[in-house]
C-alpha cells in the first residue's frame, strides 16, 4: 500500500559538463505561458520554437508566469538557467528529485527548489521536486508532473484578480505560489494526523481491528517523516525571503509572507503531533496484542479445566483391574456418561460464577 519513487541516490551528485533528469517521471516536457496586467490575463501553450522566439525581458507592461511541467528536457532547462545568467549546477538541483530545499539569492532573481508531498487517489504519500526561478518580469515554475492541482488556486486568483495580485510585481506571484506550496503541506500533514486517529479508533475496538493495523501504523509514520524531513529545512531557508537583495518580498506583501510562514510552523507541529500519536499507537497496538493473547489463553485454560474431571474419571474407568464392579453393570457406560456431564457442568458454572470465562 505504502509507496515512494525510489530515486537515483548517486546520479547527478558529481560535477559535469551536462545534467540529465533522474527521476521516475516519464512525463513530456511542456511550456504553459501566462501573461498577465492590471486589465487582463492570457494563457497559452508553447512549443519549444515559439518559447524561444520570445523576448520576455523586454516586455516591462505585463508580467509571466512559465510553467515548465515534465523535466525529461533538461537541454530547455538548462537554456532557460543559462539564458538568465544562472550557473549549470543551478539546473542540476532542478533536474534532481528529492534535492534537499533550498533558496538561491542572486541580486535581481531568487531560485528556490523544494519538494511538496501530497496523498494521492490511493491515499499512497506521493512526493514531488518543485522548483521556482523568480525575475523582475518572469517566473518559472518547475514540476516533475501535473499530477496534483497544487497551482490551481493561483490560476483562480490571477483570473479574478484576488488580492489585486494582477497589479503586483513578480514577489506576488511567487507568494502566491509558495502559499499553495505550504498550503498543500498544511493538507496532507492534518490528513495525516486524521488517518492515524481513525487507527487509533480501530485499535480502541479490539475484537473488529484489522489484522493489518500494525502495517498501517508504520505506513503513517513513515508519511509523517517524509513530510518533515522535506519541510524542516524549508522552514530555515524561507527565512532568507525577506532579506533578499532583490527586494521580492516589499512591506505589503508581508501578510502573505506571515501567512505562509504559519502554514509552515502549523505543519511541523502536526508532524510533531503525528510522531507523538504514533508513539502512543504501537503502545496501544501491542496492549491490545497482549490482551487478545490472553483472553484465547484464559479461553484455553476454561476448556483445559472442564476437561480436567472428565479426563480423570476416563482415567479411572480406564485402569485394567478385574474387579470393577461398574464394568459389569447394564447401565455402567450411561452412568459414567452422566457423571462426565454432570462434573463438566459443575466446572462451567463455577468458572462463570467466578467470571473467569470473560
Amino acid at each position: 500500500m505504502y509507496h515512494h519513487h525510489n530515486r537515483k541516490k548517486n546520479a547527478n551528485r558529481h560535477l559535469a559538463e551536462h545534467y540529465n533528469y533522474v527521476g521516475e517521471e516519464n512525463v513530456a516536457t511542456s511550456i504553459r505561458l501566462t501573461t498577465y496586467n492590471a486589465q487582463s490575463v492570457h494563457s497559452q501553450v508553447l512549443t519549444k520554437s515559439q518559447y524561444y522566439a520570445m523576448d520576455f525581458k523586454g516586455d516591462a507592461n505585463n508580467m509571466h508566469w512559465i510553467e515548465i511541467c515534465g523535466l525529461a528536457d533538461s537541454e530547455l532547462v538548462t537554456r532557460i538557467m543559462s539564458g538568465y545568467g544562472l550557473h549549470r549546477l543551478d539546473a542540476k538541483d532542478i533536474l534532481t528529485p528529492q534535492h534537499i530545499a533550498k533558496i538561491e539569492d542572486y541580486q535581481d532573481k531568487l531560485l528556490v527548489v523544494m519538494n511538496v508531498c501530497f496523498y494521492d487517489d490511493s491515499q499512497e504519500l506521493q512526493v514531488e521536486h518543485i522548483c521556482l526561478l523568480v525575475t523582475k518580469q518572469v517566473v518559472f515554475s518547475f514540476r516533475e508532473r501535473d499530477q496534483y492541482p497544487i497551482f490551481e488556486e493561483v490560476k483562480k486568483a490571477l483570473t479574478d484578480n484576488v488580492l489585486n495580485i494582477r497589479s503586483g510585481h513578480s514577489g506576488q506571484l511567487m507568494i502566491h505560489l509558495l502559499n499553495a506550496l505550504t498550503s498543500c503541506y498544511v493538507d496532507t500533514a492534518s490528513q495525516t494526523e486524521g488517518m492515524l486517529e481513525d487507527v487509533e479508533d480501530l485499535l480502541f475496538d479490539i475484537d473488529n481491528a484489522p489484522d493489518d493495523t500494525g502495517q498501517i501504523i508504520q505506513q503513517r509514520r513513515k508519511d509523517a517523516i517524509t513530510i518533515r524531513r522535506n519541510m524542516t529545512p524549508l522552514k530555515d531557508q524561507l527565512n532568507k525571503l525577506p532579506h533578499s537583495t532583490g527586494g521580492f518580498i516589499t512591506a505589503d506583501l508581508m501578510p502573505l509572507y506571515n501567512d505562509m510562514y504559519d502554514q509552515v510552523l502549523f505543519t511541523l507541529q502536526t508532524t510533531e503531533s503525528c510522531r507523538e500519536l504514533t508513539s502512543s499507537l504501537v503502545d496501544l497496538y501491542i496492549s491490545n496484542n497482549d490482551l487478545r493473547l490472553n483472553s484465547i489463553m484464559k479461553r484455553l485454560t476454561v476448556v483445559s479445566t472442564i476437561f480436567i474431571p472428565l479426563t480423570f474419571l476416563a482415567g479411572i474407568w480406564g485402569m485394567n483391574f478385574n474387579n470393577m464392579p461398574e464394568l459389569d453393570w447394564r447401565y455402567g457406560y450411561l452412568f459414567a456418561w452422566l457423571i462426565m456431564l454432570v462434573a463438566a457442568f459443575i466446572s462451567w458454572a463455577y468458572l462463570r460464577r467466578r467470571g473467569w470465562n470473560k
